[in-house]
């Protein structure tokens, strides 16, 4: 008896400790990607904590079977160094996880003072795409980016224009990056297509940013019939603007703002199509989500989307700019195409299952 419990204790104490950090817990794609993975990590193998900046405004849940929490309780990470430190110099991490740029220059600059045996960075966008959208602010990241990379052991990217847009931009060595695609939760919501409807009930899931190209979907919405209707999801700077715009061109009748939504699978599922407009993304999140429940998507070509949509099968992919061509295979898809949900849904879990993807992780660790 003894001897048994003797075993169980070093298996216990074998657990290699994996730390994620985040700024907070709203609703960002990397912050649902940390979410996801700490859930999909192998709990016998690996000892899973959170580590927040903020926990004041959460989208996701704090109650994780596995997963423990520490809220740094900083809020900026120009404020949390000493606060990180702290916690890391203590726990003694075998590896820690971050991502955006702000944290992965933070944790950068603490690494430097502590050994961490895994210290890896996760890329979130296309630098040189990124820049044209944030002026200033991209300027002086870049500069500290740049140099914070140097302190990783490894960076993972979601697509291979990623991976080439930091080798070109930074000066990232290739060998030290991996890509891997972000992971999917399982979700038991499945569009189910309605008879025939003379209403067309397109889906954009977003932030208001001018990377986003709301605007452009707004101009896109003027060229098809009356029939269709646009349903945006998100909050963001430029959201009054975006109200102003539809109100300009007319569209208030066929364009509805519901801010925020929790569970966004129960609102995919009551659509026809989600649209996807943006100038840039690293790997966007929304589209992932999108195909779990059978939705198809049209968007335009950004980092990530070659590898999961194919025209025809799950949406279609336009070139930047095209708005005409954009306009075309909106209304190609609500009228021409019979999209078979589940085979959609088979097919992205496939490829970005949590299961799948958090392997990939782990094999960085291992």
């Amino acid at each position: 008896m003894y001897a048994l419990k003797q075993n169980l204790y070093q298996e216990e104490v074998q657990k290699k400790k994996v730390f994620f950090i985040l700024s907070s817990l709203t609703s960002g794609g990397s912050e649902r990607v940390f979410w996801n993975l700490a859930q999909g990590f192998n709990k016998t193998l690996f000892d899973i904590t959170i580590v927040i900046l903020d926990s004041s405004v959460n989208c996701f849940s704090m109650d994780l079977e596995g997963v423990r929490f520490i809220d740094l309780g900083t809020k900026k990470a120009s404020k949390s160094f000493f606060a990180l430190y702290t916690v890391l110099k203590k726990e003694e991490p075998y590896a820690v996880f971050s991502t955006t740029d702000h944290i992965n220059i933070l944790v950068s600059l603490v690494g430097r003072f502590l050994k961490v045996p895994c210290l890896i960075a996760r890329a979130s966008n296309v630098p040189h795409e990124q820049r044209l959208y944030e002026g200033f602010k991209s300027k002086f990241y870049e500069l500290f980016t740049r140099a914070s990379y140097k302190g990783y052991k490894l960076i993972v990217c979601q697509s291979e224009e990623m991976k080439q847009s930091l080798v070109n931009t930074y000066g990232v060595n290739p060998n030290l990056i991996t890509v891997i695609a972000n992971p999917v939760l399982r979700t038991a919501n499945l569009r189910i297509p309605e008879r025939p409807s003379k209403k067309h009930k397109l889906l954009v899931v977003a932030r208001f940013a001018l990377e986003k190209g709301l605007d452009r979907l707004v101009k896109i919405m003027t060229m098809l019939p009356d029939n269709y209707h646009l349903s945006f999801v998100g909050t963001g700077v430029l959201k009054d603007k975006i109200k102003q715009l539809v109100t300009e061109m007319n569209l208030d009748s066929r364009v509805q703002f519901l801010g925020e939504i929790r569970n966004i699978h129960e609102v995919m599922v009551q659509h026809d199509l989600m649209v996807l407009s943006s100038h840039t993304e690293g790997f966007p999140n929304v589209v992932l989500e999108a195909l779990t429940v059978g939705l198809p998507v049209v968007t335009f070509k950004v980092s990530g989307i070659p590898g999961l949509i194919v025209d025809g099968f799950n949406g279609y992919v336009i070139q930047q700019g095209d708005l005409t061509d954009f306009k075309d295979k909106v209304i190609q898809a609500c009228t021409q195409n019979t999209w078979n949900a589940m085979d959609i849904r088979q097919n992205v879990y496939q490829k970005c299952s949590l299961e799948k993807i958090s392997v990939q992780y782990e094999s960085l660790i291992n």
